[in-house]
Formats: structure tokens, C-alpha cells, sequence
């Protein structure tokens, strides 16, 4: 039996890329419109820039990346950032996907009239979640992550 519900077929996509520190509760994100290598640039290099706003050193933030192949691009210039390889398969170690499921319960079982009314209620809910860093904490921060801040 298929649930009842309001629908708008049409598809538009873009991406949000997103960095939490699960010790912190901090977070950044950036919503851009592929999964790219050029948008995991962009992504990258505003994080690197944002880390510098917030005086936290590059060296000492480890990034955990599943298997996208812009994240395991070459092309991507990572800096000094430490990059955490996830092996395939395996969402459930990276503290973000926990997030995005948070996100995604929020956005589900409603009809948006545009992709701007769902940027802008993925900008609301992330927001809503900056916020809040003690949520993000407990949505987060897994016990086998390390004392390094994680990104």
C-alpha cells in the first residue's frame, strides 16, 4: 500500500557539503551545485578559510571522506588538512552522515515549489543546528573518534 501524500514531480540538484566537529558541536557547510571535483574545491577552500576565522590550525583538523570521487580526487588541494579515508561502503563511521540523517528526517513528506524554497529550508534547518552545538555533539560524536578535532 503506497502512503498518501502531496507530490511535485521534477527533479533539480545541488549538494550539501557539510563539516561537523562531533567534540565541538561546530559546524560548516556549503550547499553548491554538483558533486564535483571543482565543488569540492570550492568546499575546501572555505573551510580552510573558515578554520582560519575561527583560529583553529589546519594541521590539527582531521576531514573524514567516504568513497565520492571528488573526495578522493587529486586534484583537490587539501592543504595541510589531515584527510581521513573511509573505507567503502561504510556511511556509518562518518559522524556527518549522522547529521545529514537528522537533515533529511526534517525535509521528508514535504513539497517544495522550487529547488530556492529547499535551499532555503536546508539553510533554516542547518542553522537551526549551528545553533545548537550540543545536538550536533550527542548526533555526532562516536566514542572511537579521536581527541583531534574532526571535521
Amino acid at each position: 500500500m503506497r502512503p498518501v501524500g502531496r507530490m511535485n514531480i521534477g527533479y533539480e540538484y545541488g549538494y550539501l557539503y557539510a563539516a561537523v566537529n562531533p567534540s565541538s558541536g561546530r559546524a560548516f557547510g556549503l550547499i553548491l551545485p554538483a558533486m564535483t571535483v571543482e565543488s569540492m574545491s570550492i568546499f575546501i577552500a572555505e573551510f580552510r578559510r573558515w578554520l582560519k576565522s575561527q583560529g583553529e590550525v589546519e594541521a590539527d583538523t582531521m576531514l573524514v571522506l567516504d568513497g565520492a570521487g571528488a573526495h578522493r580526487s587529486e586534484r583537490v588541494s587539501y592543504g595541510k588538512l589531515d584527510k581521513q579515508l573511509l573505507p567503502p561502503y561504510s556511511p556509518e563511521l562518518n559522524p556527518v552522515e549522522r547529521f545529514f540523517q537528522e537533515l533529511r528526517r526534517e525535509l521528508k513528506n514535504k513539497v517544495y515549489e522550487s529547488y530556492e524554497e529547499v535551499e532555503k529550508a536546508v539553510e533554516a534547518i542547518f542553522k537551526k543546528y549551528l545553533a545548537k552545538p550540543e545536538v550536533v555533539k550527542k548526533l555526532t560524536n562516536f566514542h572511537w573518534l579521536h581527541t583531534t578535532p574532526t571535521y
